[in-house]
C-alpha cells in the first residue's frame, strides 16, 4: 500500500510539471509592443504551463548568455539594424539548441544589417515587404501537423500585414499559407525550421491586436512554443505536465 501511495504521489508531482521559463523580447518602433508584449505574455501563460518574462529593447542581446535560465525565447522585434555581436549571440544561442519563436516582423528584422543573410537563414525564409494592412484568409498546408491540428481549415484574420514570401528554405516545414487579396499571389505565413540544434517556430502573422487577440492565433503561438520545446504531442496536445491545468 505504501508503495502504491508513493507511486501515485510521484505521478501527481510529475503531472504537475515544472513551468517552462520563457523570455519574450520585444523591440522596434513599428508596432505597439507596450500593449502586444504583455498581452502575449499573459495569454501564453494561460495556454501553456509557463512563465513568460518580457524584456523591451535589444540591449540584453549584447550578453552572450542572455538566454541562460530560460527554456525558450520568443522574438517579437522589428528593428532595421542592430550590432553584429547581437545577431551573433542570437545565432549562437539557437544553434546550440535553445528553442525559438519568431513572431511577425522578426522575420524581416535587421534588413540593414551586414548579417541579414544569416538572420534569414535562421528564420528559414526571406521576406522584405508586405501587403497593405487588411483582412485575408489563411489555409492549412499541413493539416496533420500537431501545431495546426486544432487550427481552422479556413480562417480569416480581421486585419494583418501579409508578408510576401521571396523564398523559403526547402527544409522549412510549411504549415499555413494565405493568398494576397491584392494580386492573388500565395505566401507562406507559418512554418518551422531547424537551425543547428535549435527548433524554430515562425509566423508572419501578428501585426497588432486584431490578429493577436484572436483565440485561433493565440492557440497557434502556444502550440508553436510547445513544439519548439519538444513539449507538443502528435495529437496537438501539450506533453504531460505542460498544459495550464498542470499548475493546479
Amino acid at each position: 500500500m505504501a508503495l502504491m501511495c508513493f507511486a501515485l504521489l510521484t505521478a501527481c508531482v510529475s503531472a504537475a510539471g515544472k513551468p517552462l521559463k520563457v523570455l519574450l523580447i520585444a523591440s522596434g518602433g513599428y508596432h505597439d509592443y507596450k500593449m502586444l508584449a504583455p498581452f502575449l505574455s499573459s495569454n501564453l501563460s494561460q495556454r501553456v504551463n509557463a512563465t513568460v518574462d518580457v524584456k523591451f529593447g535589444l540591449d540584453l542581446l549584447a550578453n552572450p548568455k542572455f538566454a541562460d535560465g530560460y527554456d525558450a525565447v520568443v522574438y517579437d522585434v522589428c528593428d532595421d539594424e542592430t550590432a553584429d555581436a547581437n545577431i551573433e549571440n542570437v545565432l549562437s544561442v539557437i544553434r546550440a539548441g535553445k528553442p525559438a519563436v519568431m513572431v511577425h516582423c522578426s522575420i524581416h528584422a535587421f534588413r540593414k544589417s551586414p548579417r541579414i543573410v544569416e538572420w534569414e537563414t535562421l528564420c528559414g525564409m526571406r521576406s522584405k515587404v508586405h501587403d497593405a494592412f487588411g483582412p485575408f484568409t489563411v489555409n492549412k498546408l499541413d493539416p496533420a501537423s500537431a501545431i495546426t491540428k486544432s487550427f481552422p481549415d479556413d480562417w480569416t484574420t480581421p486585419g494583418d500585414e501579409l508578408y510576401q514570401t521571396i523564398s523559403i528554405d526547402p527544409q522549412s516545414h510549411q504549415l499555413l499559407k494565405a493568398k494576397s487579396p491584392r494580386d492573388g499571389r500565395t505566401h507562406v505565413v507559418c512554418w518551422t525550421c531547424q537551425f543547428g540544434k535549435g527548433r524554430v517556430f515562425c509566423t508572419t502573422l501578428g501585426h497588432d491586436m486584431k490578429t493577436t487577440a484572436s483565440p485561433e492565433y493565440l492557440g497557434l503561438l502556444a502550440n508553436g512554443l510547445l513544439w519548439s520545446c519538444s513539449k507538443l504531442e502528435s495529437d496537438g496536445k501539450p506533453s504531460l505536465g505542460h498544459s495550464p491545468a498542470a499548475r493546479q
